[in-house]
């Protein structure tokens, strides 16, 4: 069948896209564009225009004349069809139904409540690309439902219930039943370039502060920081780096492995020999999970003993960060959850001892030279221009 159709198709602009998964759902008038005006509608419904007959299988005008050949590898298709239906089961649906595409919905928002090995700035662009995937399929109660789920689950990503906040209250009054989402999907867009151009800004900004070769420690994995120690070495400004491991999951071996692959001298230290870093470095750099409205810093565990030890030792202590990142929660009001006490030990019948476990931590931003933004460089006194729901407003962004 689709040897016979790519066969006669003659007329691209009367092909038409039907979304499938909503993993690889693609737009591709939109490709690039942001804020477009297109109706996102046409991407959902199939259109019967003059000859076009069904958009699945990208039927094209009939001809008046076909070879006797091809009505024979016609019929066969069709007979080749037909005997495949009959096998298949009572119970299992023959085409793709709204219920299959609302399951793999609902599977993608439960896969991204249970990830806890991508980094904050992962999980949020994974986010963002599957509210858009539902604006376009018009998934509105499959957005509702998995922002419940997310809202349930996984406690301890801050960063993503702290967008996950912005987009309850920006993106959803946006996405109205039986109305285009153009606006919506234009909004989520606009965060989307955010993120993309946040790094590269970043790391610019931040190799600006330096104009000799320096050393530093960082502690567990953040992309922005993988980013900007890069830049660092592209132009000659990173002597040595100095990783903390950051247990239980070790995210540090992944960082010195990255930083290795790129040419980048680098040394893999205990979470408790922070100190001896700090003893040979000239800065201290991290990155942030979430940054409440009433001024603290949630990141991995070990960055509030990091942060007394550079006070200590007079490091300044650098988070690099997108404005994404700065909620308009207060610190009480985002949950940090115990993790399993098996990833630090495992009880036996006569323990009676209890296990602290916990990813994240609260660390004061008085102890932070400056935050560092794709929207310039701030001062911990200087955070309220990046806090609130007017610091995170897309369109502010973007003016």
């Amino acid at each position: 069948m689709t040897h016979i159709c790519n066969a006669k198709k003659r007329d691209e602009g009367r092909k038409v896209w039907v979304p499938g998964n909503s993993s690889s759902v693609q737009r591709p008038d939109l490709a690039g564009k942001t804020g477009t005006s297109l109706k996102t509608n046409t991407y959902i419904r199939s259109r019967v225009e003059d000859g076009e007959v069904n958009a699945r299988f990208h039927s094209v005008n009939t001809r008046p004349q076909r070879s006797t050949s091809l009505y024979i590898l016609s019929f066969r298709c069709v007979f080749c069809v037909f005997c495949g239906l009959l096998f298949v089961p009572a119970d299992r649906p023959i085409f793709p139904s709204v219920s299959l595409w609302t399951a793999t919905v609902l599977a993608e928002f439960q896969e991204l409540a249970t990830d806890n090995t991508s980094g904050a700035t992962e999980l949020v662009r994974k986010l963002l690309a599957l509210c858009e995937n539902c604006a376009i399929g018009y998934c509105f109660d499959d957005i509702e439902e998995g922002f419940a789920l997310l809202e349930q689950s996984q406690k301890s990503m801050p960063s993503l219930h702290a967008v996950l906040h912005i987009l309850k209250s920006e993106f959803l009054p946006r996405l109205q039943k039986d109305e285009e989402t153009a606006d919506a999907i234009a909004y989520i867009s606009s965060l989307e370039k955010i993120l993309a151009e946040s790094g590269s800004a970043i790391a610019e900004l931040f190799c600006s502060r330096f104009t000799s070769p320096v050393r530093c420690v960082t502690l567990s994995r953040s992309s922005t920081v993988l980013a900007s120690l890069r830049a660092l070495q592209e132009h000659g400004l990173l002597a040595q780096a100095f990783v903390l491991e950051a247990r239980p999951m070790l995210e540090g071996h992944r960082t010195i492995r990255d930083l290795d692959e790129h040419g980048i001298s680098a040394t893999l230290l205990t979470d408790a020999a922070m100190g001896v870093a700090l003893s040979k470095v000239d800065y201290a750099v991290v990155g942030a999970d979430s940054v409440s409205a009433d001024g603290y810093l949630l990141n991995k565990t070990g960055t509030l003993p990091l942060a007394i030890c550079c006070k200590e030792f007079g490091v300044p202590l650098y988070v690099l960060s997108d404005s994404l990142k700065f909620s308009p929660q207060l610190r009480e009001e985002i949950v940090v959850e115990h993790r399993p006490p098996e990833e630090l030990i495992l009880r036996n019948t006569k323990d009676h001892f209890s296990v602290w476990n916990r990813y994240f931590e609260w660390t004061p931003v008085e102890y932070v030279r400056e935050f560092i933004t794709e929207r310039g460089a701030f001062t911990p006194d200087q955070l309220s221009a990046l806090a609130g729901d007017e610091g995170l407003s897309p369109e502010a962004e973007l003016r």
